[in-house]
């Protein structure tokens, strides 16, 4: 069985891009638009993987990640945090009681490099 990850970003070009590059490495996907739906998501379907945008409408990426790390259901899914921002621990230094993100990517996102980092935390599809 294939292994799912699922992409909370609310850029719908991100997703689909994202998709598009996990579906051609053999993964499934599933997508949500916003932090809220994302943790919803998670905690319904346990992806093996999730990827997460900082910044997003209704639940910020950091709040969402705060409730990802906190809920029982979800708090052992590896995160690979996405992201434009160049200075992240202004984002995550008040989580500093959580696990850091398993991952933090820079946007663009360079493909081959960016599998090669999934494949790292969740294996090959």
């Amino acid at each position: 069985m294939a292994k799912k990850v699922l992409i909370i970003d609310d850029e719908k070009d991100m997703r689909v891009y994202l998709e598009a590059v996990f579906r051609k490495a053999g993964y499934e996907t599933e997508t949500a638009s916003n932090g809220e739906e994302g943790v919803w998501l998670a905690e319904a379907h346990q992806p093996d993987m999730i990827t997460l945008d900082v910044l997003m409408p209704k639940k910020s990426g950091i709040k969402a990640y705060r409730g990802l790390r906190t809920s029982e259901k979800t708090k052992s899914i590896p995160i690979v945090v996405l992201t434009g921002l160049t200075r992240l621990d202004d984002f995550f230094g008040d989580l500093e009681e959580l696990p850091q993100p398993d991952a933090l990517v820079e946007k663009p996102i360079e493909r081959d490099l960016f599998l090669e980092k999934v494949e790292s935390i969740i294996g090959s599809a």
